[in-house]
């Protein structure tokens, strides 16, 4: 599934970036490795699965010492505004409690990445 749903991102949202203020070729990390946890976030799984983990690990990363914080909420903002599948919003804010970490940046269902700096 996550192979499906990261080529239905990647080809949904090339066309969407051109509203954000994200560099586009930023974004393609970001769109391949988000639906790891596509299954924890839409309900179809109870947990996040390790992969899902490593990367809010590997994302966390990013924020602090690659792309940013900012950048990042904006590639998932992109993601979660094409996708077709509606992400529930207690998985939403459960993942970085579930895989035992933090997020550096906001991912929730109305997330302002404009507040970000």
């Amino acid at each position: 599934m996550a192979r499906i749903v990261g080529f239905l991102i990647l080809a949904i949202s090339a066309q969407a970036m051109a509203k954000f203020d994200v560099d586009p070729h930023q974004c393609p990390v970001i769109f391949d490795n988000f639906p790891y946890c596509m299954d924890f976030l839409i309900g179809s799984n109870d947990w996040p699965s390790s992969q899902c983990c490593q990367r809010v690990y590997d994302f966390n990363a990013l924020a602090k010492h690659g792309m940013g914080p900012r950048a990042i909420c904006e590639c998932i903002e992109i993601i979660t505004r094409t996708i077709p599948m509606k992400l529930r919003a207690d998985r939403i804010s459960d993942l970085p409690v579930r895989c035992n970490t933090y997020l550096s940046f906001p991912i929730s269902e109305y997330m302002d990445c404009n507040s970000i700096y």
